[in-house]
């Protein structure tokens, strides 16, 4: 799955620190999608809202990076007695275009039964 954020950079951009600010600018879009289906762990987890952090971004490549990035889920369900609160490290990578960085997303949503069919 393909993520873009539409912005102002050059094509030929290495500084990372200026990459990370630009992610860090536009984090509330895209951190649902960063943290992707979290059904996998439980129906009940849920990213934890603002917890997304960028951790560090690499260069490896021309007009190839890498985002390191930690954020936080709650799984709450009162009938097991679970309130837990899981700190997760994800990585991904990503590329700058004209006008835009492009993540590279794996599409980990859980099947319905239509597709299991």
């Amino acid at each position: 799955m393909l993520l873009r954020i539409e912005c102002d950079i050059a094509p030929d951009e290495s500084d990372s620190a200026k990459i990370a600010e630009i992610v860090q600018r536009n984090i509330l879009k895209i951190s649902d999608l960063l943290a992707g289906d979290l059904r996998w762990y439980s129906q009940d987890a849920r990213l934890v809202p603002g917890s997304l952090k960028i951790v560090s971004v690499k260069k490896h490549g021309p007009n190839s990076f890498n985002l390191l990035y930690d954020f936080d889920w709650n799984l709450f369900s009162p009938c097991l007695d679970l309130n837990e609160t899981v700190t997760q490290s994800e990585q991904v990578n990503f590329r700058i275009t004209p006008g835009a960085l492009e993540f590279d997303l794996i599409d980990n949503q859980l099947p319905s039964p239509a597709d299991e069919l």
